[in-house]
């Protein structure tokens, strides 16, 4: 899915400078794209102690290019402080990597729904609905595609979500502990 580069930038980097922990900061942006957005929290904070590490599909410099999921499935997560998953979509395989591997820790994430409003079937089916009940009707899903997010992550612990929405575009973070 093509997607915008940093739409709702200042937002992106509010929601980041709000809820940055004290101390030494070590941060997977795992869709790093250029980097521009943790360069402006490190300007807007005036952090000095934030190392991060940036992985992208395409060539990009200061990135490591490859498929996040693969890199995330064999790295060490814990090795990190945060995680963060700016996608152009729904970052459910990379939340679901980051769950299996007991990460803990801050995660930033962009929830986007696309124009029909679909979400991963993988997502539907973590909420109890089957593969066979949300092929035949994926829009009334995407419907409350947001709950079963939500409602997800409480399911596997997450205690509070702090985000921002903008139409069918969310973004936010949890605390891993």
């Amino acid at each position: 899915m093509a997607g915008t580069d940093n739409s709702y930038l200042s937002l992106k980097i509010k929601i980041r400078s709000d809820h940055l922990p004290d101390g030494n900061l070590k941060v997977l942006d795992a869709f790093g794209g250029f980097g521009v957005t943790w360069r402006k929290v490190i300007k807007k904070t005036k952090r000095t102690n934030i190392i991060v590490s940036s992985l992208d599909k395409e060539k990009r410099p200061m990135s490591i290019k490859g498929d996040n999921r693969k890199i995330m499935s064999g790295a060490k997560l814990s090795f990190f402080d945060i995680i963060d998953l700016d996608a152009y979509g729904i970052p459910f395989d990379q939340v679901e990597i980051v769950f299996n591997q007991k990460f803990k820790g801050i995660v930033f994430f962009t929830f986007i729904q696309s124009v029909m409003g679909a979400i991963p079937v993988k997502l539907a089916q973590a909420n109890g609905i089957t593969k066979t009940q949300y092929s035949l009707c994926p829009t009334v899903f995407g419907q409350i595609g947001w709950r079963l997010w939500l409602d997800w992550l409480a399911n596997n612990n997450v205690k509070k979500v702090f985000h921002q929405s903008v139409g069918r575009k969310h973004y936010g973070c949890f605390e891993l502990t």
